[in-house]
């Protein structure tokens, strides 16, 4: 794609499909794939505390709601942070309305002044029983969740994560058995931040800046990234209805068409805080990969579905997202060893679609449910073979020639890549199952 193209999608914007229909199943708890991320950087505390009154953060970089109603910052509104929340990007060459700059961060959620729509949400109807709002120069977060005990499961991220969080509260420590519904929010903003900083890293960001330039700040995007965690999904329904017109199933993967930004929509009733977090990681890797370098148009299904199972699946693998796009939901598998099931169908050669068959679906509609269990471990060889490679893959995907279909494209991302055709990579894979997989 051109640096035309790329100015003319910056001021016309791009075209996308509202991901309505997501569900989710439970499965056996197994040991997680292992990919070759880099080591977690060793804890540095980035803020600094008031000697008196530890409480309060003397250099913030966010704002909180509930951090200013406790004192914790300064600032008792949004605004009065706007020179660290939001920025002006120049552009090395004018863009086609002559202008060479843009600002970027403007108090937007859902393609609205952001105030309008957290009035909505912070109405008594609503009845919003925690109601949190956050926002630090990449991301708006707003999350209405209870309490949760850190030792109730299973959680290999425990004590980094209560680290980082005692970072803004110097009460919690990796001791720390529960966490109230304030933490509970800046904890979500923590796991975003996570995988913003893993992926950017498989991607090679820094590599690409020239790719980025006519971009937003966010990945491409060019506005922040949206995060809505409601407690009750009749609270979701009612948001859903009042900014999309129409409801979901779990929530959403929605592209705000002129902001251009992504924003990940979900509900956390009658779940455990792994469940949120696993509908959470598949929901914002979905987007991340969407939105990276400007959701421009869409990729093709088994990437994306594939990525975001499998950051899902790196976190626990009893609990499994799934997007349907406009279809209905289907009856969702009762699978509760995946890698045994997928073994079963490769060697019985009982695969519906092959890779050759589905490779240019754009369309996440067409993919079947037991597709996704394939889509999964496709791509979890992929990124378990180079994930930087799977970097090199995803940006080919973003640079689809001018007429070029998606097969060839999809054709000229694994050569580039890899080094294989599609044919030689489904090959490659079936051969792995069988040689990697239980049978029981």
């Amino acid at each position: 794609m051109t640096n035309r193209q790329l100015v003319l999608l910056l001021l016309l914007g791009a075209l996308t499909v509202p991901l309505a229909a997501q569900g989710t199943s439970s499965a056996k708890l197994e040991p997680p794939d292992v990919y070759a991320f880099p080591a977690t950087p060793p804890f540095e505390p980035r803020y600094q505390h008031d000697e008196k009154r530890e409480r309060i953060i003397l250099n913030p970089d966010f704002f909180c709601s509930v951090c200013a109603e406790e004192g914790r910052i300064k600032f008792k509104s949004r605004d009065e942070m706007k020179d660290v929340l939001e920025q002006t990007k120049k552009f090395p060459y004018p863009l086609n309305d002559g202008t060479k700059e843009r600002h970027h961060g403007r108090f937007r959620l859902m393609n609205r002044p952001a105030q309008d729509v957290l009035d909505f949400i912070y109405s008594k109807k609503q009845k919003a029983k925690n109601p949190v709002f956050i926002e630090d120069p990449q991301i708006r977060l707003y999350a209405d969740l209870p309490g949760f005990s850190t030792k109730k499961f299973t959680w290999d991220r425990r004590g980094e994560e209560l680290q980082l969080l005692s970072d803004i509260f110097p009460e919690v420590s990796e001791k720390t058995v529960v966490l109230n519904p304030h933490q509970h929010a800046h904890l979500y903003l923590i796991r975003a931040h996570r995988l913003l900083r893993e992926f950017s890293w498989m991607v090679n960001v820094d590599a690409h800046k020239k790719d980025l330039e006519y971009l937003g700040p966010y990945l491409g995007c060019m506005e922040k990234f949206e995060i809505f965690i409601f407690q009750k999904k009749k609270n979701l329904d009612d948001f859903l209805l009042q900014h999309l017109g129409a409801a979901g199933e779990d929530g959403r993967c929605w592209h705000n068409l002129d902001d251009k930004s992504m924003a990940t929509i979900l509900h956390g009733q009658n779940l455990e805080d792994y469940e949120i977090m696993n509908t959470f990681t598949h929901r914002f890797c979905y987007n991340m990969l969407g939105g990276y370098r400007l959701y421009q148009y869409d990729l093709p299904a088994w990437v994306v579905l594939g990525f975001a199972h499998v950051m899902e699946r790196r976190e626990r693998t009893d609990f499994n997202t799934f997007i349907f796009g406009e279809a209905k939901v289907p009856d969702l598998p009762n699978v509760s060893k995946w890698k045994v099931h997928i073994r079963k169908l490769v060697v019985k050669d009982d695969i519906p679609r092959s890779l050759p068959e589905i490779a240019d679906i754009e369309n996440v509609a067409q993919v079947s449910v037991d597709e996704h269990l394939i889509l999964w471990s496709l791509m979890s060889y992929l990124m378990q073979q180079d994930l930087q490679k799977t970097g090199v893959f995803f940006n080919v995907l973003k640079e689809k020639k001018e007429g070029e279909s998606t097969r060839n494209n999809v054709i000229r991302a694994l050569r580039t890549a890899y080094g294989v055709s599609i044919p030689v990579l489904w090959e490659q894979w079936r051969e792995w199952v069988k040689e990697t997989y239980p049978a029981v």
